[in-house]
């Protein structure tokens, strides 16, 4: 039972009672506020399973120190759900490159970057490659890996009779991460 990471929520406010709606009971959560009807970060965990820490709530991502409780195994988890405009997005891996030097342990990084930094990750032509060689560029540096995602090639749509469809959903994990837990 991983913790799980809901990313645009829409929500101003998460109490104990929509928590045991959504996940049952025995969980615990933390949460990023939505900025008026965009975003919204929920992590939640099964606390007889996990102990989750030294939450910080960033402008774009909400951070925790996660155990597993059994082999008392620890990563930092930072769920994101990144901006729409390019200056947003810059601010945004800033964030990034900041959360990750302050935290030397092992690192995942997941959810929604609202960036594609390969054009296959697009289904036309129409690319910002400034934006997608500094998301490339943020990857390299943080020496990240990408976890596969299976089932989808895209994770949205802009819905219109001849949509715009990109993955813009991912996990990444540093090195060390991918070798504790292969």
């Amino acid at each position: 039972c991983f913790p799980v990471s809901l990313q645009e929520t829409k929500l101003d406010d998460c109490d104990d009672t929509l928590i045991t709606e959504l996940f049952g009971f025995g969980y615990e959560s933390a949460f990023l506020p939505a900025f008026h009807t965009c975003g919204g970060i929920l992590l939640a965990w099964k606390s007889d399973v996990w102990s989750v820490s030294n939450i910080s709530r960033g402008e774009f991502s909400l951070t925790a120190m996660v155990t597993l409780k059994s082999s008392d195994e620890s990563w930092w988890l930072t769920s994101v759900y990144g901006p729409q405009s390019d200056s947003d997005k810059v601010r945004f891996l800033d964030e990034l490159r900041s959360l990750r030097a302050s935290r030397s342990e092992s690192w995942m990084v997941c959810g929604d970057f609202n960036l594609i930094y390969k054009a296959e990750d697009k289904n036309n032509s129409i690319l910002n490659r400034r934006m997608m060689g500094r998301f490339c560029r943020f990857i390299d540096d943080m020496e990240l890996q990408e976890l596969s995602l299976r089932g989808r090639l895209y994770t949205w749509s802009s819905e219109r009779d001849s949509p715009t469809l990109e993955r813009i959903d991912r996990f990444f994990a540093s090195e060390d991460w991918m070798v504790a837990f292969s």
